[in-house]
């Protein structure tokens, strides 16, 4: 069982002010592209953002739009929010501006969690940490609401607080994966470059 999340707050700024979750991709909302993913291994999802009345219209069976509890504290708080919602103990967390998320990819992490006995697995691609797109164990919200209570705002904080297994780019070779899930569009510049890769054979 496992709770999908996706962040769609922040200000946007890098992407000119455009709600990245709402921008056009493949002839849909990069936010309902998201949604068709997850809904293929998530019992439920949340969607939490700082504009919930935007979000209605994707508010359908399984899936909640909820406002942030903690505003302004950045992806840690959307974290917190959902965190402390979640039915089942595995919870997928992605950021907004990802348009090529992946379920399977997700299971594998879940299933890596299970047996390693952690609170996160988080992949790594090309040296870069992708806390955004990987899952943790739902209990940890309370050290997330702690960390908040203190000013640390940045994941990686909460990261070096748990314990948390990271898996990079052999992981997924031996499971077959592409590491496309890692892409995000945080500027126009990222945003016609993942258009242009819709077009493109996956690698």
């Amino acid at each position: 069982m496992l709770t999908g999340v996706i962040l769609a707050g922040g200000q946007n700024r890098r992407m000119n002010g455009q709600v990245k979750a709402l921008l056009p991709f493949g002839g849909e909302p990069l936010l309902k592209r998201q949604l068709q993913e997850m809904k293929q291994v998530c019992e439920e999802i949340w969607v939490v953002t700082n504009q919930p009345g935007r979000f209605v219209p994707y508010a359908k069976e399984g899936i909640r739009i909820i406002s942030d509890d903690w505003p302004g504290m950045g992806p840690l708080g959307g974290m917190a929010s959902a965190f402390s919602k979640a039915s089942y103990p595995d919870v997928w967390v992605v950021g907004c501006d990802m348009p090529f998320i992946c379920g399977r990819v997700a299971q594998r992490l879940v299933e890596c969690r299970t047996s390693q006995s952690v609170e996160a697995v988080v992949p790594v691609v090309e040296g870069k940490r992708q806390p955004l797109h990987a899952v943790y164990d739902k209990t940890s919200a309370e050290i997330i609401r702690e960390l908040l209570k203190k000013g640390v705002r940045q994941v990686n904080g909460f990261l070096e607080a748990i314990r948390c297994r990271y898996v990079d780019e052999t992981f997924f070779a031996r499971q077959g994966l592409s590491l496309q899930f890692a892409m995000n569009v945080n500027t126009p510049k990222e945003y016609e470059r993942a258009l242009r890769r819709i077009e493109e054979p996956e690698r």
